[in-house]
């Protein structure tokens, strides 16, 4: 099995290196593309994660580089309150903001703000309703697709007509499995919290087979989801969620990098055309030159998590999307990498989104050991039965109850 440590990595994400690339081409087509034979003249632009990927598919593996294209916005009701930074409190765990549901550091200056901005992102939305799909793709290119119907409301958010007396509130979050068959049925619920310390998530789930539905006290952290075929963690899921406590939050500075961006090929396109044996066609993956701001979590002694330490890296400016993510084990050794993709506008869904507000297309987890890979809220007008609705109605507070569960999953 092929291993990389991150001691003996042989690039220095820090450091700065002039590269000689193609002159500019037209807006849709490549600048430049990066192959196992000329990777390392890009190596400094390149996370480890996606170093690793060609040393274990050199034969396969590419990285097509285009033109920029616009930057994502942040929604217009979102930045007329976000006015000046807030407060992280209860050891970073919570926070104090100027107005309620802005972005929480508009001018971040430490670790923990860039997480902070991103795990607030999603509240820029004031209900979702979606079926978004998910995959796993085992080495012989076999995949097990799964569909997830799913509600969630934001009370965080400025349009949520809905008034809740707990402004810690972030997300409730209402799940069903409609396949693959073996998870079909199952239902989770969740009410998900800004401050951790103060008030730790809550989570139930009915089970079709017993038909009853049960406090589920384990939905967080390194526990594993349900269709992510075994590679895939609870904070993991969405990039990242939940309690940060587990980690020390360290900022490993700004720098210029390639990263998937604008990656409508991906929405427009079959699962079975995008998903090939180890990875990605790479013909569907659209890259930029981007700036992007590094941040590095390190387990805290005496605290447990299958993840030693994890790198990510946070687009520069607002909304500051999550576009990698490194995870390493107790050796250090790199265990899997995570990547996001995006899109402008609303997925072909229905709804206030406009056209320059980015949309989260699609995780994608890939593992070294088992050379398998899994996506997650895989979304687009060629992989959804049914387009999204953002900012619609929301579902009634009864909805997300242990009694509204109870209801929803028969």
């Amino acid at each position: 099995m092929y291993k990389m440590n991150i001691k003996k990595i042989i690039i220095t994400l820090t450091s700065v290196l002039a590269l000689s690339v193609s002159s500019a081409s037209a807006d849709g087509h490549v600048k430049y593309s990066i192959t196992s034979a000329n990777v390392a003249e890009y190596a400094t632009m390149l996370n480890p994660g996606q170093m690793n990927m060609f040393a274990q598919y050199p034969d396969s593996y590419r990285i097509d580089v285009y033109e920029d294209s616009p930057s994502c916005a942040t929604d217009p009701d979102i930045a007329a309150i976000t006015q000046s930074n807030g407060t992280m409190v209860n050891d970073n765990e919570g926070i104090e903001v100027p107005n309620f549901g802005q972005t929480p550091f508009p001018d971040p200056s430490q670790a923990q703000h860039f997480v902070w901005n991103y795990r607030m992102y999603a509240g820029e939305i004031s209900a979702i309703e979606r079926v978004q799909s998910s995959t796993n793709v085992k080495p012989d290119g076999s995949i097990t697709l799964g569909q997830q119907e799913t509600s969630i409301s934001f009370p965080t958010n400025p349009r949520t007509k809905t008034m809740y007396a707990d402004k810690n509130l972030f997300a409730l979050f209402m799940q069903k499995n409609l396949g693959p068959p073996r998870s079909a049925g199952t239902v989770t619920l969740v009410h998900d919290f800004i401050d951790s310390y103060m008030q730790p998530r809550k989570a139930w789930q009915y089970n079709p087979a017993t038909r009853r539905v049960r406090r589920a006290p384990n939905i967080s952290y390194d526990t594993l989801t349900t269709a992510g075929g075994g590679i895939v963690t609870v904070d993991q899921f969405g990039g990242f969620n939940g309690a940060q406590d587990r980690y020390d939050w360290s900022y490993e500075g700004k720098q210029s990098m390639i990263v998937p961006f604008a990656n409508d090929a991906l929405a427009n396109n079959t699962i079975a055309d995008t998903h090939t044996p180890f990875h990605l066609d790479p013909s569907y993956v659209r890259f930029e030159e981007k700036d992007v701001h590094i941040v590095h979590a390190q387990l805290r002694p005496g605290q447990r998590h299958l993840y030693e330490s994890r790198t990510f890296y946070f687009l520069d400016g607002q909304p500051g999307l999550l576009v990698y993510q490194d995870m390493f084990d107790g050796n250090q050794d790199l265990m899997r990498t995570y990547m996001q993709t995006h899109v402008a506008g609303n997925l072909g869904g229905t709804g206030m989104l406009s056209d320059d507000i980015c949309n989260v297309q699609g995780e994608y987890t890939f593992d070294f050991a088992t050379r398998t890979y899994s996506g997650g809220n895989l979304m687009g007008p060629a992989i959804q039965p049914s387009a999204p609705i953002f900012n619609g109605e929301e579902k009634a507070v009864s909805f997300y109850t242990p009694d509204g569960l109870r209801r929803y999953a028969r």
